[in-house]
């Protein structure tokens, strides 16, 4: 019991020693005059006047970026229109380019095979009336034979030649 005492009267000594310095931490201030006071405040009013001031002046300047903004936005409106304008008169003009360049070409292909038949008709009329005159003439051959052999004549009339 003596030692919980012991330590009971060292802890309220140490509470009492430690509760009393922050008292002496406090300054004493010294004491300021109404002259001294009236001043200062004399002071505050005009340095909120110089802020009142600098405050209408920049929101002058605030109102004529706005402004400028406004016009800037309505150039470059001006100016969007304008590059719509222009990329639709060059999609034109490209799409009529094509169609020419495609119809160029089409026409061209097709007076190639135009060009091709009509070079090849005459050859092929040239090359049938020459096969035709082949074939009669061997026609009027097998006739001339089927006379003297009684075998040819009785083919010939299987097919309907004689």
């Amino acid at each position: 019991m003596k030692r919980f005492a012991i330590m009971f009267s060292i802890m309220i000594c140490t509470c009492v020693l430690l509760s009393s310095l922050p008292g002496y931490a406090v300054e004493s201030s010294s004491k300021i005059s109404d002259r001294e006071i009236v001043e200062s405040l004399v002071r505050l009013e005009e340095g909120i006047k110089r802020n009142k001031e600098m405050i209408g002046l920049l929101r002058s300047d605030i109102g004529s970026l706005r402004d400028e903004m406004r016009s800037l936005r309505d150039e470059m409106r001006s100016l969007r229109d304008e590059m719509r304008s222009l990329r639709d008169e060059v999609l034109g003009f490209m799409k009529w380019g094509f169609g020419i360049l495609f119809s160029g070409m089409f026409i061209l292909v097709g007076f190639i095979l135009w060009d091709r038949r009509s070079t090849l008709k005459p050859v092929k009329d040239e090359l049938d009336e020459l096969e035709r005159g082949k074939v009669d003439r061997l026609i009027t051959a097998m006739k001339k034979l089927s006379e003297d052999d009684s075998r040819i004549a009785q083919v010939l009339r299987s097919v309907g030649l004689l």
